[in-house]
Protein backbone atom coordinates (compact mmCIF):
# COMPACT_ATOMS: atom_id res chain seq x y z
CA UNK A 1 0.00 0.00 0.00
CA UNK A 2 0.91 3.57 -0.88
CA UNK A 3 0.91 6.74 1.36
CA UNK A 4 -1.45 9.39 0.23
CA UNK A 5 -0.04 13.07 1.39
CA UNK A 6 -3.96 14.61 1.12
CA UNK A 7 -4.33 18.22 3.05
CA UNK A 8 -7.68 19.99 3.95
CA UNK A 9 -7.05 23.07 1.13
CA UNK A 10 -4.24 24.17 -0.27
CA UNK A 11 -0.90 25.40 1.51
CA UNK A 12 -1.77 23.13 4.67
CA UNK A 13 1.72 21.74 4.30
CA UNK A 14 1.63 18.19 1.83
CA UNK A 15 5.24 19.02 0.72
CA UNK A 16 6.88 19.97 3.99
CA UNK A 17 5.47 16.59 5.05
CA UNK A 18 6.23 14.79 2.14
CA UNK A 19 10.14 16.05 2.44
CA UNK A 20 9.89 14.80 6.35
CA UNK A 21 8.76 11.36 5.67
CA UNK A 22 11.13 11.26 2.74
CA UNK A 23 13.61 12.21 4.75
CA UNK A 24 13.62 9.57 7.15
CA UNK A 25 12.73 6.46 5.11
CA UNK A 26 14.13 5.35 1.79
CA UNK A 27 11.08 5.06 -0.96
CA UNK A 28 9.81 6.92 -3.88
CA UNK A 29 7.84 10.02 -4.55
CA UNK A 30 5.80 10.83 -6.48
CA UNK A 31 3.88 14.35 -7.40
CA UNK A 32 0.88 13.57 -9.21
CA UNK A 33 -0.10 17.02 -10.91
CA UNK A 34 1.96 20.30 -10.27
CA UNK A 35 0.35 23.12 -10.74
CA UNK A 36 2.14 26.87 -11.06
CA UNK A 37 5.53 27.66 -10.89
CA UNK A 38 6.57 26.46 -8.11
CA UNK A 39 8.05 22.61 -7.92
CA UNK A 40 7.18 20.47 -5.01
CA UNK A 41 9.19 17.65 -6.69
CA UNK A 42 11.91 19.93 -6.15
CA UNK A 43 11.58 20.66 -2.59
CA UNK A 44 11.66 17.59 -1.58
CA UNK A 45 14.82 16.23 -3.27
CA UNK A 46 16.32 19.41 -1.43
CA UNK A 47 15.38 18.17 1.85
CA UNK A 48 15.36 14.51 1.11
CA UNK A 49 18.23 14.10 -2.38
CA UNK A 50 18.36 10.07 -1.65
CA UNK A 51 14.93 9.87 -2.68
CA UNK A 52 13.98 8.57 -6.04
CA UNK A 53 11.70 11.29 -7.88
CA UNK A 54 9.18 9.82 -10.32
CA UNK A 55 8.13 12.55 -12.94
CA UNK A 56 4.73 14.19 -12.25
CA UNK A 57 2.05 13.41 -14.47
CA UNK A 58 0.96 16.47 -15.55
CA UNK A 59 2.92 19.98 -15.26
CA UNK A 60 0.65 22.88 -15.46
CA UNK A 61 1.52 26.05 -15.17
CA UNK A 62 -1.18 28.39 -13.95
CA UNK A 63 -1.55 28.22 -10.02
CA UNK A 64 -5.21 26.91 -10.11
CA UNK A 65 -6.85 23.45 -9.65
CA UNK A 66 -5.95 21.06 -11.86
CA UNK A 67 -9.19 20.64 -13.87
CA UNK A 68 -8.69 24.21 -14.89
CA UNK A 69 -5.24 25.05 -15.36
CA UNK A 70 -5.65 22.24 -17.84
CA UNK A 71 -8.65 23.83 -19.58
CA UNK A 72 -6.54 26.96 -19.75
CA UNK A 73 -3.98 24.95 -21.68
CA UNK A 74 -5.62 22.82 -23.76
CA UNK A 75 -4.55 19.83 -21.88
CA UNK A 76 -6.95 17.02 -21.63
CA UNK A 77 -6.16 14.58 -18.40
CA UNK A 78 -6.65 11.18 -18.69
CA UNK A 79 -7.23 10.15 -14.91
CA UNK A 80 -5.92 6.50 -16.22
CA UNK A 81 -2.64 7.00 -16.05
CA UNK A 82 -2.91 7.65 -11.89
CA UNK A 83 -3.04 4.18 -11.46
CA UNK A 84 -0.28 2.90 -10.22
CA UNK A 85 1.42 -1.09 -9.79
CA UNK A 86 4.10 0.70 -7.22
CA UNK A 87 4.27 -0.06 -3.50
CA UNK A 88 5.49 1.63 -0.72
CA UNK A 89 5.74 5.08 -1.97
CA UNK A 90 5.24 8.41 -1.13
CA UNK A 91 2.44 10.44 -3.42
CA UNK A 92 1.00 14.16 -3.08
CA UNK A 93 -2.11 15.00 -4.25
CA UNK A 94 -2.70 18.74 -5.02
CA UNK A 95 -4.88 21.21 -2.71
CA UNK A 96 -7.89 19.20 -0.33
CA UNK A 97 -9.84 16.40 -1.57
CA UNK A 98 -12.49 17.48 -3.53
CA UNK A 99 -9.93 19.71 -6.01
CA UNK A 100 -11.44 18.45 -9.39
CA UNK A 101 -9.01 17.27 -11.94
CA UNK A 102 -11.17 16.07 -14.80
CA UNK A 103 -14.70 16.00 -15.43
CA UNK A 104 -16.44 13.65 -12.22
CA UNK A 105 -13.15 13.02 -10.79
CA UNK A 106 -11.33 14.77 -7.57
CA UNK A 107 -8.54 14.51 -6.21
CA UNK A 108 -10.28 11.35 -3.65
CA UNK A 109 -10.60 9.59 -6.78
CA UNK A 110 -7.05 9.78 -7.22
CA UNK A 111 -6.19 8.03 -4.02
CA UNK A 112 -8.54 5.01 -4.19
CA UNK A 113 -7.18 4.65 -7.54
CA UNK A 114 -3.32 4.08 -6.18
CA UNK A 115 -4.10 1.56 -3.50
CA UNK A 116 -2.95 4.09 -1.10
CA UNK A 117 -3.58 4.70 2.64
CA UNK A 118 -4.26 8.53 3.71
CA UNK A 119 -2.34 10.83 5.64
CA UNK A 120 -4.16 13.81 6.22
CA UNK A 121 -2.06 17.27 6.94
CA UNK A 122 -4.48 20.29 7.96
CA UNK A 123 -2.37 23.98 8.41
CA UNK A 124 -3.17 24.84 12.12
CA UNK A 125 -5.52 27.69 11.97
CA UNK A 126 -8.92 29.59 12.72
CA UNK A 127 -11.63 26.93 11.34
CA UNK A 128 -9.27 23.60 10.62
CA UNK A 129 -11.55 21.62 13.12
CA UNK A 130 -14.27 21.95 10.02
CA UNK A 131 -12.17 21.02 7.49
CA UNK A 132 -10.49 18.26 9.50
CA UNK A 133 -14.36 16.88 10.08
CA UNK A 134 -15.41 17.36 6.45
CA UNK A 135 -12.46 15.46 5.08
CA UNK A 136 -12.71 12.30 6.98
CA UNK A 137 -16.36 11.96 6.60
CA UNK A 138 -15.24 12.12 3.40
CA UNK A 139 -12.64 9.48 3.23
CA UNK A 140 -15.09 7.05 5.75
CA UNK A 141 -17.79 7.33 3.18
CA UNK A 142 -15.38 6.36 0.21
CA UNK A 143 -14.16 3.86 2.94
CA UNK A 144 -10.05 5.10 2.55
CA UNK A 145 -7.95 3.64 4.95
CA UNK A 146 -6.86 6.56 7.07
CA UNK A 147 -3.38 6.55 8.61
CA UNK A 148 -3.98 9.89 10.77
CA UNK A 149 -3.44 13.55 10.62
CA UNK A 150 -0.03 15.97 10.85
CA UNK A 151 -0.95 19.39 11.70
CA UNK A 152 1.65 21.85 10.44
CA UNK A 153 2.01 24.61 12.77
CA UNK A 154 1.39 24.89 16.62
CA UNK A 155 -1.36 23.44 18.39
CA UNK A 156 -3.24 23.91 21.78
CA UNK A 157 -3.56 20.95 23.96
CA UNK A 158 -6.76 21.17 23.95
CA UNK A 159 -7.56 21.38 20.41
CA UNK A 160 -5.76 18.22 19.59
CA UNK A 161 -7.93 16.19 22.17
CA UNK A 162 -11.02 18.04 20.15
CA UNK A 163 -9.87 17.17 16.90
CA UNK A 164 -8.84 13.44 18.26
CA UNK A 165 -12.39 12.79 19.71
CA UNK A 166 -14.58 14.37 16.94
CA UNK A 167 -12.70 12.57 14.14
CA UNK A 168 -12.07 9.46 15.76
CA UNK A 169 -8.60 9.95 14.13
CA UNK A 170 -5.45 10.38 16.02
CA UNK A 171 -2.81 13.02 15.16
CA UNK A 172 0.48 11.70 14.84
CA UNK A 173 2.51 14.52 14.90
CA UNK A 174 2.49 18.31 15.10
CA UNK A 175 5.18 20.00 13.10
CA UNK A 176 5.17 23.16 14.95
CA UNK A 177 6.33 26.63 13.09
CA UNK A 178 10.14 26.80 12.88
CA UNK A 179 12.37 29.24 10.98
CA UNK A 180 14.63 26.12 10.36
CA UNK A 181 13.05 23.57 7.75
CA UNK A 182 16.07 21.49 8.00
CA UNK A 183 16.21 20.88 11.75
CA UNK A 184 12.30 20.18 12.17
CA UNK A 185 12.60 17.51 9.72
CA UNK A 186 15.62 16.15 11.26
CA UNK A 187 14.93 16.38 14.84
CA UNK A 188 11.32 15.13 14.54
CA UNK A 189 11.03 11.32 14.61
CA UNK A 190 8.75 9.37 12.22
CA UNK A 191 5.42 7.89 13.81
CA UNK A 192 5.20 4.19 14.00
CA UNK A 193 2.15 4.16 12.02
CA UNK A 194 3.89 5.40 9.08
CA UNK A 195 6.82 3.74 9.18
CA UNK A 196 4.78 0.31 9.18
CA UNK A 197 3.43 0.93 5.77
CA UNK A 198 6.46 1.75 4.17
CA UNK A 199 8.46 -1.10 5.97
Amino acid sequence: MNVFITGTDTDAGKTTVSSWICSKVHTKYWKLIQTGMDSDSATVRKFAPHTEIIPETYNLKAPLSPYDAALLESVEINTDRFRTKLDKIIIEGAGGLFVPISENFYMIDAIQNTNSAALLVVRSKLGMINHILLSIFAMKSRKIPIIGIIVCGNLQKNLKQTIEHFSQTKILAVLEESNNLNQLIDQTPLPQEILEILS
